[in-house]
């Protein structure tokens, strides 16, 4: 009896297995993005989003934390495109 019910839990057990397998991954949309440098003031940084501010901040060769706030990341990269 015992063997029969582990034999019923173990197929649902490998079905789901399988089932998460079958699934595509999706891909990371933010590599695939380009930011053309369209800035002149802090102003239009502020008002760009976290991802597209870490973009940035890639292409001037700063890695930012999008766990910051917004004003904190505009700071940031304000400061390190400035010197």
């Amino acid at each position: 009896m015992f063997n029969w019910i582990k034999t019923l839990f173990k197929t649902e057990i490998e079905a789901s297995k399988k089932a998460v397998k079958a699934t595509p991954k999706k891909k990371n949309e933010t590599s695939t993005i380009v930011v053309k440098p369209s800035f002149k003031t802090k102003k239009d940084l502020a008002k760009m989003t976290k991802v597209k501010l870490e973009q940035v901040g890639r292409v001037h060769g700063i890695e930012l934390d999008r766990r910051l706030t917004k004003d904190k990341l505009v700071t940031q990269l304000w400061k390190h495109i400035k010197k």
